[in-house]
């Protein structure tokens, strides 16, 4: 049963991963098939020793691959060297996996059953198996269950995961009061998060990585927020308003968004400047707060405001909007199927879009439409 618990969280947890790296949501799946076999063999059927101990290795096997990503970081994939926060659900799985290799072995070993006091019953067995079972669907539950199992939660680009801003407290830089642009853009709900790398032209692949390059290049300077503020980008002054708006909010969005995390930075003159996608003059700076106070730059936000967007650096650049039901209070509500709520209008955010600074060997991470955590962290680190 603790072997199914595990198996139970990494097929929880398998949709975060295969949105982070097909090859890790795969890994997460076939883990599961592996281990939900093995527990259905032993189950069902006396086991020999070496079914016994081929489960143990392999949930030992399973338990050094999540040290490693802890540590130093799995050498491949797309946070290659970056070693992955602890979170919950994982710190149970490979509790479990630990434990049921160490009673694997024991089952295993000859003189387990001469160590056994007292004869076993039918009632005491079930009774037993019972009481495992229980403990650990209820802790395999409360695992995959509980928040914080995105990689970002401790990193970088933490608070920006789950990248709202409709509902005013993640930034600036969405608040837009444009009208609907009737152009490409959508919400985040049925955008992929990974652009379509793979039917992208060598052309199209050059220009984005071009754009990369540029941005970085232009934004260098603003990695120092004094340097920032004096060009228009008022660090301190935005996340001073998110830190307003979140205690307006009350605690439970204080709790969700605490004094470290994203803030998005906006630049008046670059937003009415007319241009769109200018990696010397983009609208929006993104920054993240860490816990000595110091703002690390992690990417810009282009937005078109009230303009359709161009269509140039597709497939790559992919254009969203937000929607917000305004005069309900502070918070501004989501509508439901496009309506808003009695006493609120709808209002359409311009077009925009992220730009995250990663290495442009990893070109697909730097347009996710959520922060690819690992990338920038390993990037970050790159810097000199």
């Amino acid at each position: 049963m603790l072997t199914v618990g595990a198996a139970l969280i990494h097929v929880g947890v398998s949709a975060d991963h295969f949105r982070e790296w097909w090859a890790a949501g795969l890994f997460f799946l076939v883990s599961a098939a592996a281990q939900l076999g093995w527990a259905l063999w032993c189950w069902s059927r006396p086991s020999s020793r070496r079914v016994l101990l081929a489960g143990a290795g392999g949930s030992v096997a399973l338990a050094l691959v999540w040290a490693v990503s802890r540590t130093s970081g799995l050498p491949f994939g797309p946070g290659a060297g970056v070693a992955e926060p602890v979170g919950v659900a994982d710190t149970v799985c490979v509790a479990l996996e630990v434990l049921s290799a160490g009673l694997a072995v024991v089952g295993a070993t000859a003189w387990a059953p001469i160590r056994l006091k007292g004869p076993s019953t039918p009632r005491r067995a079930a009774a037993l198996t019972g009481a495992v079972a229980a403990l650990t669907l209820v802790a395999s539950g409360a695992a995959i269950a509980a928040p914080g199992h995105d990689h970002g939660a401790a990193e970088v680009a933490g608070a920006s995961a789950g990248h709202s801003h409709a509902d005013g407290t993640d930034g600036e830089g969405d608040d837009t009061d444009g009208d609907d642009t009737g152009a490409t853009a959508h919400d985040h709900s049925d955008v992929p998060n990974l652009p379509d790398a793979a039917s992208a032209t060598p052309a199209q692949t050059a220009a984005a990585k071009d754009l990369l390059e540029k941005t970085i290049a232009a934004t260098t300077a603003y990695r120092d927020p004094a340097a920032a503020t004096k060009a228009g980008f008022d660090v301190q002054a935005a996340w001073d308003r998110k830190q307003k708006k979140l205690a307006a909010l009350g605690t439970e969005a204080r709790r969700k968004s605490p004094r470290t995390g994203a803030v998005h930075v906006p630049n008046e003159a670059n937003r009415t400047d007319g241009k769109v996608l200018d990696p010397s003059a983009p609208e929006t700076l993104v920054y993240r707060r860490n816990t000595d106070g110091k703002f690390t730059l992690i990417g810009v936000m282009f937005t078109a405001e009230k303009k359709a967007p161009p269509t140039s650096y597709q497939p790559y650049v992919r254009w969203h909007t937000h929607e917000a039901c305004i005069g309900g209070g502070l918070k501004k509500l989501k509508p439901v199927n496009g309506v808003c709520a009695d006493g609120t209008t709808l209002r359409t955010s311009g077009a925009m879009t992220h730009l995250w600074f990663v290495d442009s060997g990893q070109l697909a991470q730097a347009y996710a439409v959520k922060p690819p955590v690992k990338a920038m962290v390993a990037y970050q680190k790159s810097l000199p």
